[in-house]
Order: C-alpha cells, then sequence, then structure tokens
C-alpha cells in the first residue's frame, strides 16, 4: 500500500464516522486551514501481521469542524483485491462538542463501512491500541488488549499490509485550524526504516509526537 492509499483511508475512515455537528464560530487570529487532510506519522515500508502503539492525547484537542484523530491500521481504499476498499484501523478521535472519543473502524471487502464508538478517552491517559491479523485475511483490533469492534476480513493481492501509524486531522474548508498534540511510544513500526507522513512529527528513542 503505498502512501497514497494511506492517506485515502484516513481521509473517510474518520471524517464522517459520527454526525457532523454544525460548524463552530471560526476563531479570531488562528490560521485557516485549506479543505483536506492532513497527517503526521509513519507507514512501514514493508508488509506485516501486526501494528501497535501506546498512544495518548497530551492536552484536549480543539476541533472547530471535522475531527483530529490518532490511530493504527490496515487498509485503504481500492488498496485490497479487486480494487476493494477495505481498511482496519482504532485510536483516539476528537469531534466538535463531542469530545476526545475512542473508536474502531472497520470496512471488510464488499460491506459497508462500520463505526463503533468505544466511549470517551481520557486526556493524558495511555491506550495500547493494536490491529493484528488473527486468521488469514482477517483483521482485529485491540484496546488495552481487549478485542473491540468486529473482525475484518481484509485480502490483499500484495500478499501482507502496510502498517500505519498516523495522526490526521480534517477541517471544513477555509475552517479555522483543528489544535492537538498526540504522543506514540513502544511502536511496532520500526520507524528508522518506515515512510514518513506528513510533517511536524517531533521524533525521539521511545517514538514521536505530533502536534
Amino acid at each position: 500500500m503505498g502512501c497514497r492509499a494511506v492517506a485515502a483511508a484516513a481521509c473517510v475512515a474518520v471524517a464522517s464516522l459520527v454526525a457532523a455537528p454544525a460548524p463552530a464560530s471560526p476563531r479570531v487570529g488562528l490560521a485557516t486551514c485549506a479543505q483536506g487532510y492532513r497527517y503526521a506519522g509513519y507507514a512501514g515500508r514493508d508488509g506485516s501481521d501486526d501494528v501497535s502503539a501506546t498512544i495518548a492525547a497530551l492536552s484536549r484537542p480543539s476541533v472547530a469542524t471535522g475531527h483530529a484523530a490518532a490511530w493504527v491500521g490496515v487498509g485503504g481504499i481500492h488498496a485490497g483485491r479487486g480494487n476493494a476498499s477495505e481498511w482496519l484501523q482504532a485510536g483516539l478521535a476528537a469531534f466538535p462538542r463531542l469530545g476526545l472519543r475512542l473508536y474502531v473502524e472497520e470496512v471488510s471487502r464488499g460491506q459497508a463501512r462500520r463505526f463503533v464508538d468505544l466511549g470517551p478517552a481520557v486526556v493524558g491517559r495511555r491506550y495500547r491500541i493494536r490491529v493484528r491479523e488473527t486468521g488469514l485475511d482477517v483483521w482485529r483490533a485491540f484496546v488495552d488488549g481487549r478485542a473491540v469492534g468486529r473482525p475484518a476480513y481484509l485480502p490483499t493481492d500484495a500478499g501482507s499490509w502496510r502498517p500505519v501509524v498516523t495522526a490526521e486531522s480534517w477541517a471544513a474548508g477555509s475552517a479555522v485550524c483543528n489544535l492537538y498534540a498526540y504522543r506514540f511510544d513502544d511502536v511496532s513500526v520500526g520507524l528508522g526504516d518506515a515512510e514518513r507522513i506528513g510533517a511536524r512529527i517531533t521524533r525521539d528513542r521511545s517514538g514521536f509526537s505530533v502536534s
């Protein structure tokens, strides 16, 4: 899965998960953001049957419109066998007025997108998020060792999926930029060999931070 597929998966994986609230009023003095998605993270260059990271929101995200998320996962738009769209991801996502949530989303081959809101997440708490292959082409998400959501059927002609660990922000066109600070530790993807996605990444020995 190339970087384009990584971005494409993110584009639809969180944007319409929760019924979109009415846009908030622009905040004076803050820069506006162009319509589209912003990423900050890494994608493994080789396929894997497991991707995980310990994720925390370092501060309460300020989301005017859209969302600001941090997740691990595999898959993408038209990235599956026969150009099918299929993916599984899990992590944290912040929305206007809804606050910070834990979530898992899957698109199994030939089925509609399914989003599961796992409830509120606590700012500063570290969550161990994992997505792994539990059977042939069958993937499952875990939060703190507990299986969440339902299994996802993700066949691929590539032999295996590239793992993705990233933050993602989307704001409606001309909306005020979303503000967030996420931390990723104990990342299963070898960052030294991984493909960097986006900008505003601060990497250190134990992981990386994005804002």
